[in-house]
């Protein structure tokens, strides 16, 4: 049974990435220290006013060091955490630069997403006891793999502003070492290979997690045509295991459904690597 289908954020956020961005291993993964020296920050606040309640609560594993891959991780986990943030109320500008002090933005992003809850608390009224509210942002960061010639990331996040219910994500980012740079699917997967690279997803999804036999089937359990099915927004996720595939809610399936992921073992995918990563 696929981890993501179950997936309970924030309770499981910090598993999720730690896991291979969503699946249990069955052995012990190699320690990601041992290629790249890491640390880790945990903030948790909240602010409250007349009832309501905002609680943030930030968990983040980031490189350290000044080379080059430990830079472009750094900022890229700050980016992501300010994107995430400010998607909720709008553009922030943010002091600290990520690549610096990865800390630093996460107190910023902490005390921007509190300051703007305690306004729409102040909007409300203490008036109006029907509109008590309580606000969640929960983000969390992790290794999902790191290797000698690669390190794959996950961002998580779980936001909950009232309603139904909350909204999740998982975002991977895949990193070439020792130079830094981010792999996209553009450039981890060959030219001309991307077609048989998403039958292999589409038959990953029906086998790993909607546990179908028939394209008819997954077609009942999807908001589009499994046809219509590319490659996920957020980007590859590579461990040794293989490629973690993992779509968004919504994306491609109903809210009830979560977050459909599968993996393509390595040995199936190396031929449609592009030669130049040498992975």
């Amino acid at each position: 049974m696929n981890f993501f289908r179950h997936l309970v954020i924030p309770a499981l956020a910090v598993a999720a990435v730690a896991t291979g961005c969503g699946h249990r291993s069955a052995a012990p993964a190699a320690d990601p220290s041992a290629y790249m020296p890491l640390d880790s920050i945990a903030l948790a606040d909240s602010v409250s006013r007349d009832g309501s309640q905002a609680s943030v609560n930030i968990r983040l594993v980031y490189p350290v060091g000044g080379d080059a891959a430990a830079d472009s991780i750094r900022q890229w986990i700050a980016d992501v955490m300010s994107a995430a943030s400010a998607g909720e109320y709008g553009p922030t500008a943010f002091t600290a630069s990520g690549a610096e002090s990865v800390p630093s933005v996460a107190r910023e992003v902490a005390d921007s997403l509190l300051a703007m809850s305690a306004r729409d608390f102040a909007s409300m009224g203490p008036e109006l006891p029907e509109s008590k509210m309580s606000y969640t942002f929960d983000y969390a960061a992790d290794t999902a793999a790191v290797t000698p010639d690669y390190a794959t990331f996950c961002f998580s996040g779980y936001t909950y502003l009232g309603g139904a219910h909350g909204s999740a994500y998982v975002i991977p980012a895949l990193f070439a070492l020792p130079s830094g740079r981010q792999i996209t699917w553009d450039s981890l997967i060959a030219p001309g290979k991307q077609t048989q690279l998403l039958d292999m997803i589409r038959r990953a999804l029906m086998e790993q997690y909607f546990e179908v036999s028939t394209t008819e089937a997954l077609a009942d359990m999807l908001l589009v045509s499994p046809s219509e099915i590319q490659l996920p927004a957020a980007g590859p996720a590579l461990t040794p295991r293989g490629l973690e595939v993992i779509y968004q809610q919504y994306e491609i399936a109903p809210y009830a459904a979560g977050m459909p992921s599968c993996t393509i073992p390595m040995d199936d995918l190396r031929p449609l690597l592009d030669p130049s990563l040498h992975l």
